[in-house]
């Protein structure tokens, strides 16, 4: 009989927070308990708590984890004055993709808030990196380019679709978002004013 290697309190805790993420990612956060993590570890339950006390816990630290190290390559990409480029974003998005499953993952009113300060956060800096005097008087437009990036983002990335290949539409999102955001502005103002039907 082999004896099991002893792990150090570091690696069994590392050791959990791989095993959770799999269950998060495969199950959702609603279908994890620590029975379930520690059947996952061969770890006991009564250890599993002294490392996280419940599944919650071990998700917090997931994304704090994830949430840094997704940040740090982000950064560079949405730096002002930088020209988005959303080819590179995608990319970038897909070497992170289990942060986005992560966030994907189930749980309750805590976890749609980080989910929607960090879509905040990502969308709303790209779209401001698009801005300048004439976006800002047609408001209608952070709306559109917001939900087609969200959109994009969530196909692409999160449900991985054949048809939402990230490398082959790195060659004409940067095009497109651009393109379309300078129509609407060569368009003339389409809202109804006091000489026109609506």
């Amino acid at each position: 009989m082999t004896e099991r290697k002893r792990l150090r309190g570091d690696e069994r805790r590392e050791q959990i927070l791989q095993a959770t993420m799999t269950l998060f990612i495969d199950r959702g956060f609603e279908g994890v308990t620590m029975a379930d993590i520690a059947e996952a570890t061969g770890m006991s339950r009564p250890n599993i708590y002294t490392y996280f006390p419940s599944p919650a816990a071990v998700l917090d630290q997931l994304l704090d984890d994830a949430l840094e190290a997704a940040t740090a390559d982000l950064l560079p990409l949405m730096a002002s004055g930088v020209v988005p480029d959303f080819a590179a974003l995608l990319s970038t998005l897909v070497q992170h993709r289990h942060l986005l499953l992560l966030m994907h993952c189930g749980g309750g009113p805590q976890l749609r808030s980080r989910r929607e300060q960090f879509d905040d956060a990502l969308i709303g800096a790209l779209v401001e990196r698009l801005s300048s005097e004439r976006v800002q008087r047609r408001p209608e437009l952070v709306p559109l380019v917001t939900a087609l990036l969200s959109g994009l983002i969530y196909e692409c990335v999160v449900r991985e679709r054949p048809s939402c290949d990230p490398a082959q539409l790195g060659h004409s999102i940067n095009a497109f978002v651009r393109g379309g955001v300078q129509a609407v502005l060569a368009q003339e103002d389409p809202r109804p004013g006091p000489e026109r039907l609506p």
